[in-house]
């Protein structure tokens, strides 16, 4: 099962959510948040689902990377 790392909003700005560790990460722009969610997904060792969220909560887009040791 891939790892996962959600791209939310919240208090602030956007946060992103690591599930394996259960870290958040705060950001101001929901795109400084995404780009950080896919270097992260990236340089993981496992594949790796990222999971993109609007303003209301909706999942608006997700990819899946193959991880860092394929």
């Amino acid at each position: 099962m891939p790892g996962v790392v959600d791209v939310v909003p919240c208090e602030g700005g956007w946060c992103v959510r690591i599930h394996d560790t259960g870290e958040v990460l705060h950001f101001a722009g929901g795109g400084e948040a995404e780009r950080r969610a896919r270097k992260l997904a990236q340089d993981a060792l496992a594949p790796t689902e990222v999971r993109i969220h609007d303003r209301g909560g909706r999942l608006v887009g997700r990819w899946l990377t193959a991880g860092a040791a394929a």
